[in-house]
């Protein structure tokens, strides 16, 4: 489970607004809301955040109402792999899928595992999403490094017989600088991509 606000998505959180005019959008892992609040600015007709935590939820339905929201933007207690599966089996579509999960590892010897994971929920996205739609996709664990967390989408996307292409490749804001030669300081990939 994510703790605090999150400050390096910030500028991440901001380049979605200009794909979500008049979308609907599914924002997963949503925490705080701060990537569903952003699509609601960019004219999205219609969000659902969801988070496993109801606490999460608590706070997303708080936002919500804070910024006016409450027409276009709901909360929903769910945990994400069982609602991707039930998304995919109910037929339902997105113009604009957000994937920010926790860190799936925060040790070397669990890649394989996280790989699998980070997988599954990027094949369902992709799945999900219109011809056109538009993929945000992250990962905070400074384990899955760039070429990992790359490979693994191309291996969803050929698993999900969709084609994609990467729009934007992203990291954290110009505020959290990368130490050189300290590789865990690049830790955020968040990829914007579109789905064919």
């Amino acid at each position: 489970q994510k703790t605090g606000y999150f400050l390096d998505q910030k500028w991440n959180r901001a380049a979605i607004m200009r794909f979500c005019h008049g979308k609907r959008v599914l924002d997963t892992f949503t925490h705080t809301g701060a990537f569903g609040l952003n699509a609601v600015a960019g004219g999205a007709r219609e969000v659902i955040s969801v988070d496993i935590s109801p606490e999460a939820v608590e706070m997303v339905e708080r936002n919500i109402a804070l910024n006016g929201a409450g027409g276009r933007m709901q909360a929903k207690c769910a945990d994400v792999f069982d609602l991707l599966r039930q998304y995919e089996a109910a037929g339902e579509k997105f113009d604009v899928i957000i994937l920010d999960p926790p860190a799936f590892t925060k040790s070397a010897k669990l890649i394989q595992k996280a790989y699998g994971g980070y997988k599954e929920i990027n094949l369902r996205a992709m799945r999900l999403l219109n011809e056109g739609g538009i993929l945000v996709t992250c990962s905070c664990s400074s384990y899955f490094d760039e070429t990992t967390f790359y490979s693994m989408l191309m291996h969803a996307a050929r698993d999900s017989h969709r084609r994609v292409q990467v729009l934007q490749k992203r990291g954290a804001g110009a505020d959290h600088p990368v130490l050189l030669g300290y590789p865990k300081s690049e830790y955020l990939k968040c990829a914007l991509c579109r789905v064919l």
